[in-house]
């Protein structure tokens, strides 16, 4: 770098000149400290995005984005799914229970000699199985019709440990059934 007269460093020519002069850093003739240029003359702040290694991974941050969306509503459609098919199972429980029902009092009736325990355990029996049917009947309903989130919400606000304890029975009861069938 070249000192000037007044003991600056930098340009060679008139200092408040843009012009004339040769600069050893950028191209105005003002100087390092007085330059709107930066260092080498070059200007990098109207550079694109898409040259700049960050957009690589703005895209791979867009790319993986879309990937969970997809796996999320992929889960989403499973749950309906799920949803729907546990809902099936319930109407065809329920069906079950109250064909067995008919069936248990019918022959009950035909075998009835006039003792009035069997025919009191009998109605007993009925009348649970009716009442079983319709709790079914009742939840199959509910997950076809309901807002299960926000049911399943206020459920765990309001009773945290009732929830806890049901949630551990499910998850029991389901890996009895899982591996039972293995």
């Amino acid at each position: 770098m070249e000192r000037n007269a007044d003991d600056t460093f930098g340009a060679t020519g008139d200092q408040g000149s843009t012009t004339g002069g040769s600069s050893s850093f950028g191209t105005q003739g003002q100087g390092m400290a007085g330059s709107t240029t930066p260092i080498g003359g070059a200007d990098y702040s109207t550079s694109t995005a898409t040259n700049l290694p960050g957009s690589q991974q703005t895209s791979k941050v867009d790319q993986a984005k879309a990937g969970v969306q997809n796996k999320l509503g992929q889960a989403k459609e499973k749950a309906r799914e799920l949803q729907s098919t546990l809902a099936d199972r319930l109407d065809a429980g329920a069906d079950k229970l109250r064909q067995r029902n008919q069936n248990a009092t019918l022959s009950g009736a035909a075998a009835a000699t006039g003792t009035n325990v069997g025919v009191a355990s009998d109605d007993r029996m009925a009348q649970v199985n009716d009442s079983v049917a319709r709790g079914m009947q009742k939840s199959a309903d509910w997950l076809r019709n309901g807002d299960l989130k926000a049911d399943v919400e206020r459920q765990v606000r309001d009773n945290p440990g009732r929830t806890l304890l049901i949630a551990l029975g499910v998850g029991y009861l389901l890996g009895k059934a899982f591996r039972r069938d293995r």
